[in-house]
């Protein structure tokens, strides 16, 4: 099966993915493993409620931010300082933790405030020798309270379209800009990771001086709006080459680029 799946068409391919990480897969999943799902090679424990049925079938079949994930081990080894926009359950977090170089720093950002806590238990797991911070806070154009909408997937939660109030899914959370977080952790020189579901265009399109001192980054890029205009994630990749950065590597929404 494994043979015909290499070399089926892509279509076929998602039909696959999307039975192997049913949520009924999960549930077979996690009585399966114990909840302790083995990922690119690192072992994680999902018995925390913020990991869902199909998410846990994600990291079991490696399909859960795969491509970020691999450009993250393929062109972060041996980062000395990475930044990261979106560090969600910290799956991504703790690979980028398991590459740092000795003594690295790994500065995390996440909107959502329930999974604060977890993501960071999940990468110091691998790496007590790095400083690790972690903030909640959103990544925009602008700072102050932000309504944040929460999902029923963590990968689905995201800023709001628009503050006019809350309803009963979203919650107001700090927002501030890349930037700020570079000055207030005093990063000069640093490596990017970010899947802010949009808000990448906050740096790309509204600072992109705040990406002078970035060396390599990986960005899944996202369709959004800014400026009242709408933003396509090849706008954003021209944004990023004016930036001084070129694309190494592309994966669909998904790109590693360097300096230079």
């Amino acid at each position: 099966m494994a043979s015909n799946y290499l070399t089926a068409t892509p279509r076929v391919k998602i039909k696959v993915a999307r039975v192997l990480t049913r949520p009924t897969m999960g549930h077979i999943v996690s009585v399966a493993t114990r909840n302790r799902i083995r990922n690119h090679g690192l072992l994680f424990d999902v018995s925390d409620p913020e990991f869902t049925p199909q998410v846990r079938a994600e990291m079991f079949w490696r399909t859960y931010e795969s491509a970020e994930i691999r450009m993250i081990r393929r062109h972060l080894q041996d980062a000395r300082t990475v930044v990261e926009l979106g560090s969600s359950l910290g799956i991504t977090t703790a690979h980028i933790a398991s590459v740092l170089g000795t003594g690295g720093r790994l500065v995390c950002l996440e909107a959502n405030p329930h999974l604060v806590d977890g993501l960071r238990r999940r990468a110091i797991r691998y790496r007590h020798d790095i400083a690790l911070e972690v903030e909640n806070a959103a990544v925009t154009e602008r700072t102050g309270p932000v309504p944040f909408q929460l999902a029923a997937s963590a990968q689905c939660s995201r800023v709001a379209d628009n503050d006019n109030g809350l309803s009963g899914g979203e919650i107001t959370v700090p927002s501030t800009t890349l930037r700020e977080i570079l000055a207030r952790h005093r990063i000069d020189d640093f490596d990017l990771v970010s899947d802010i579901e949009g808000g990448e265009a906050s740096y790309l399109l509204g600072d992109p001086g705040s990406l002078e001192g970035c060396r390599r980054a990986v960005i899944e890029l996202h369709e959004t709006s800014f400026g009242g205009k709408v933003v396509a994630p090849t706008d954003l990749i021209d944004a990023a080459r004016m930036a001084g950065l070129r694309v190494v590597e592309r994966h669909g929404p998904v790109v590693a680029l360097v300096r230079g």
